[in-house]
């Protein structure tokens, strides 16, 4: 049976829920249509899922055609930042995107289609609403050539007589357009007025169709059943599975992570070769296996328990030890698409329960949902007893309150988020403690050398003291306690980018642990920098800004007052496209303010860039205490 994993995504009201529920009814996966307005639809459960057409809980449903099994894979991701779209299609075989006959293309339909195309996902475009009055689809053709892509191809003709609308095969010539001009042989053929076989174009629609560069156009109406079938059919035959062929060895990935009601944690795998049996030993690391007690797959809208899953299928096991990205079986079988590495949270801010007796809820509802989510980090002040969260963008924020607020009934308040600095030496330094030398109370003595390196280079280690001068257990924790010294710097960041060389040590046999040279390594570490001095460096970003033309002066006139630098600006199709880096700190107010002097017309993608040396004055955060070494580095800090 061909098994085919496809991403249904769509811009806030084009109908996502809607056609989701009609390919299940249509194939007879469910008895009745589920409504969208009545809640109970098989997703879209939550309030900010159905106002921002944001998917927040995963849901894996599926339904059969003839031989063909297709799981419907809602596809969760933050669209203030393209790297977590990226990693939520990375399981797709294939997609379908909607447009609305009415809306036409919008802002999150392009950032949804930019990031198909960098993933090369093989995608069909479905105009939806089709039977409501006043459209005019030439226009949202014509719009779709100009915002997203000239390489469509209209498969359909659509009979626009209200009530009355009916949806046929395109016979014309001209749909083949697309096709015969990206082909060579094909063009030439055109202009010398050769004919063609309708296989040559069918062969050419269909490698085009799966490298990701051609896109078949549909239509239909979601909510009365208007083109679903054609859709299905569509979908059961253009689509492929990205499974190796003619391997049998298993090659699985995670791709979610989710917890019960009843707190019971379950790992989402997609199959990419191979079959996974119940009570199967896999290994995962060089000592770690698990084995296989429980499995489900989705089969027909609901999940069953199985024995097996095969290849190119999903299946949800219950266990504790799999993280998102865990590898079952051959690394070397995963499909080798472009994926962007997750950047690290850019953000941070503090978290607090309205009410008292609910923090412990919210600590374990911030550990179940940061399980999942990669971009989201926290811990605990253990002086002011502050939960901070590190996170990624505003969109996030929303998504976590939602979650909090209507699976764990927890209301949260949540500070004004400050941008996460980092901290990198600004030239070299040595600094040396030795033992018995007042104020050290501890019998080691340590020296350390620090300087700068590349930006992006992050932090090296190297030990030029021999192990046979100093053993390894002593070594390992001059290495621990720098590590733990870099996680803050002399205005309270992470230090970053600097090579630390362990220079010098000395131990009395008798009386020294590895416990000395550990607490000690991190306040030899921060006179260094003390010597060395830092500069901050905070995040920037790639931004592609997409708005019309008339648009250009406002747009390009407003960047230095958000510290932004435009490096190229292009004019394509009556749209001006600026391309520039930005600090993260302020890329929300520029995307704001873009939204609203375009009308919402004008888009903003950003990927992160790196860190560079930081604009305007020091930002300083509160150093998190340690009472075995706090008295020391203040008597230190007193002889400088």
């Amino acid at each position: 049976m061909k098994i085919i994993n496809l991403g249904i995504l769509a811009h806030v009201d084009a109908g996502k829920t809607t056609l989701t529920e009609s390919l299940l009814y249509t194939s007879g996966a469910i008895a009745e249509l589920g409504s969208v307005d009545e809640g109970t639809t098989r997703t879209d459960t939550m309030n900010l899922e159905r106002q921002r057409g944001i998917t927040i809980q995963t849901a894996v449903t599926s339904f059969q055609w003839e031989d063909v099994k297709v799981n419907i894979i809602d596809t969760p991701g933050h669209m203030d930042f393209l790297a977590e779209v990226y990693r939520s299609l990375s399981v797709l075989d294939g997609a379908v995107l909607l447009v609305s006959a009415k809306d036409g293309i919008q802002a999150q339909t392009r950032i949804l289609f930019h990031a198909l195309q960098i993933m090369k996902i093989p995608t069909i475009f479905f105009i939806n609403k089709i039977d409501q009055e006043g459209i005019d689809l030439p226009m949202v053709y014509r719009e779709m050539k100009a915002k997203l892509s000239s390489e469509i191809i209209v498969k359909q003709k659509v009979g626009q007589h209200i009530p009355h609308i009916n949806v046929t095969d395109n016979d014309d010539m001209e749909q083949w357009d697309a096709v015969i001009m990206g082909n060579d042989e094909l063009l030439e053929k055109y202009m010398s007025g050769k004919p063609f076989k309708m296989s040559e174009l069918e062969q050419e629609e269909n490698r085009r169709f799966q490298n990701g560069t051609l896109f078949p156009v549909y239509h239909g109406s979601a909510k009365n059943n208007l083109g679903t079938r054609q859709l299905i059919e569509v979908i059961a035959s253009k689509f492929y599975s990205s499974t190796p062929e003619g391997q049998s060895e298993l090659c699985g990935q995670v791709f979610k992570i989710e917890y019960s009601e009843k707190r019971r944690r379950f790992v989402y795998v997609r199959i990419y070769s191979g079959t996974l049996h119940l009570r199967d030993v896999i290994r995962i690391s060089e000592k770690e296996k698990i084995k296989i007690t429980e499995m489900c797959v989705p089969t027909n809208g609901e999940l069953y328990p199985s024995d097996t899953a095969c290849s190119g299928d999903i299946v949800i096991l219950p266990n504790d030890v799999l993280q998102l990205n865990s590898i079952l079986g051959n690394e070397m079988l995963l499909p080798q698409r472009k994926f962007i590495e997750n950047p690290l949270p850019m953000l941070q801010t503090t978290i607090a329960v309205k009410k008292p007796e609910q923090r412990e809820i919210l600590l374990g509802a911030l550990t179940e949902i940061s399980d999942g989510d990669p971009l989201l980090k926290y811990y605990v002040d253990t002086t002011t007893h502050e939960i901070i969260l590190s996170f990624l963008g505003n969109v996030q924020m929303e998504v976590i309150c939602a979650i909090l607020e209507e699976k764990y009934h927890v209301e949260a308040e949540i500070k004004e988020p400050t941008v996460i600095y980092m901290e990198r030496p600004l030239r070299k330094a040595e600094y040396t403690i030795h033992i018995e030398v007042p104020p050290n109370p501890f019998w080691a003595s340590v020296g350390l050398s620090i300087e700068p390196l590349p930006i992006g280079s992050g932090v090296q280690y190297e030990s030029r003291v021999s192990l046979g001068y100093l053993n390894q257990s002593f070594q390992n924790a001059v290495m621990e306690g720098v590590l733990y010294g870099c996680e803050q710097g002399l205005y309270g960041w992470k230090v970053t980018d600097c090579k630390i060389c362990f220079e010098y040590g000395l131990y009395y046999s008798p009386v020294s642990t590895p416990a000395d040279f550990r607490l000690l390594s991190p306040i030899v570490l921060e006179q260094a920098l003390k010597k060395a001095g830092t500069e901050l460096l905070e995040p920037y970003l790639h931004f592609e800004i997409y708005a019309p033309q008339e648009y250009l002066s406002r747009a390009y006139h407003d960047a230095p007052r958000y510290c932004a630098d435009i490096v190229s600006t292009q004019i394509k199709n009556d749209e001006v496209i600026l391309k520039g880096e930005i600090p993260a700190r302020c890329i929300q107010e520029y995307r704001n303010d873009l939204t609203c002097f375009t009308n919402g017309q004008g888009v903003c993608l950003t990927e992160l860039k790196g860190y560079q040396p930081a604009i305007g004055k020091f930002i300083c955060q509160p150093r998190r205490p340690n009472s075995r070494i706090d008295k020391v580095r203040h008597m230190f800090h007193k002889l400088a």
